[in-house]
């Protein structure tokens, strides 16, 4: 996998952007890169779920991992891992996906988005992205694409999660015709992807804007920054499983109510049939 030498100091970003959540008390843990995600901040957690249900909430999620496969043969290569059909996602439709093992049990939950006719676009959970990115890196052998690391140089992940989160995006200058926009001169990709029944957009970035972005986020009202606490009370109360808390790499996805990240149709993929 391609993970370019960053011209930017990413780290310094990073911390910006922590001083952030230390300002609310936050605790944040450090995952892959010393990426940081704010797991709780001190004596606000009804103030979070306040925004969450009744306005927005700024969920940085720069831990996550972004691995774009681009090539004449990104798509089929994709398809053969993973268990969802990336081949029938439209370009600017983002859906979820896993990665099983020879056994049929999960290895890896996933967000898999189309950005152009031959780029798809891989999001990983916290603390899973240098697995993943071997793991797809090992099965690359004469297949026609490049795997690309976006974190270093290119794009991070936020999300902007309940009912304000569209018309705030459109202020800042989203088309909601149009996943692709520009902010600050830099290309963004904005994707919904609701937490069941809660409004979510998962916007990737520029990392050269990302401090500007957060920073215009949180100046619009009944915003601010919410924490991964916060954030599992309401995919909970939503239904929605997480990795690693509601389901391990023990149980196979019909145990852990994840059928709808797989096609049945689809043809062949790693752990299809164990």
């Amino acid at each position: 996998m391609e993970i370019a030498h960053p011209r930017l100091n990413f780290m310094e970003i990073y911390k910006k952007i922590d001083v952030l959540h230390l300002k609310l008390g936050g605790n944040i843990q450090e995952f892959e890169a010393g990426a940081g995600l704010p797991t709780n901040y001190s004596d606000r957690l009804s103030e979070e779920i306040n925004l969450l249900l009744n306005g927005c909430g700024l969920f940085d999620l720069k831990a996550c991992w972004l691995i774009a496969l681009r090539g004449p043969d990104a798509g089929t290569f994709l398809q053969g891992m993973v268990t969802s059909d990336v081949l029938q996602l439209e370009v600017g439709q983002i859906h979820s996906s896993l990665i099983c093992g020879n056994k049929g049990k999960i290895q890896h939950h996933l967000l898999i988005l189309r950005s152009h006719s031959n780029e798809w676009i891989v999001i990983c959970d916290p603390g899973e992205g240098r697995a993943v990115g071997t793991l797809l890196d090992n099965f690359h052998v004469r297949e026609d694409l490049k795997l690309r690391l976006l974190n270093n140089e290119e794009m991070l992940r936020m999300d902007l999660i309940g009912p304000f989160a569209e018309n705030i995006l459109e202020k800042m200058g989203h088309d909601p015709d149009n996943f692709q926009w520009v902010f600050e001169g830099t290309k963004v990709l904005s994707y919904r992807h609701d937490l069941g029944r809660s409004p979510r957009f998962i916007n990737l970035v520029n990392i050269g804007a990302i401090q500007k972005f957060v920073e215009k986020v949180l100046k619009f009202q009944n915003v601010d920054l919410i924490s991964l606490e916060a954030f599992d009370l309401i995919r909970i109360a939503e239904g929605v499983p997480r990795a690693g808390v509601d389901y391990s790499t023990e149980n196979f996805p019909q145990e852990a109510a994840l059928g709808n990240h797989i096609s049945y149709n689809k043809g062949c993929y790693i752990g299809q049939e164990p």
